[in-house]
């Protein structure tokens, strides 16, 4: 039962985090696991600071040949939409 509702809150969070970034125009690519990667169309550097200086701590994947992408791991709900909301400023700025 435990397992059952991990995973259905883990689907919950992809689902929620990919409609968010999918919404403000973010390419995003299919995930099954417990993260999300997406494309910023632009250097993810600047926005990965400025996400860690709101104390959010996502993950910028240059090293694997995609400098304009963050990887973000699905969270509680809470989680989820402080990072969505700093995202919004971020992206705002």
């Amino acid at each position: 039962a435990h397992l059952r509702r991990g995973l259905m809150l883990n689907d919950e969070g992809l689902d929620l985090l990919g409609t968010a970034l999918r919404s403000r125009g973010l390419a995003v690519i299919p995930s099954v696991g417990n993260f999300l990667s997406f494309d910023l169309g632009r250097s993810a550097a600047p926005v990965y600071e400025a996400l860690l200086s709101e104390g959010i701590i996502v993950r910028p994947i240059g090293n694997y040949g995609l400098p304009n992408h963050l990887r973000v791991t699905v969270g509680t709900a809470a989680d989820n939409q402080a990072f969505i909301d700093a995202l919004d400023r971020v992206l705002a700025e």
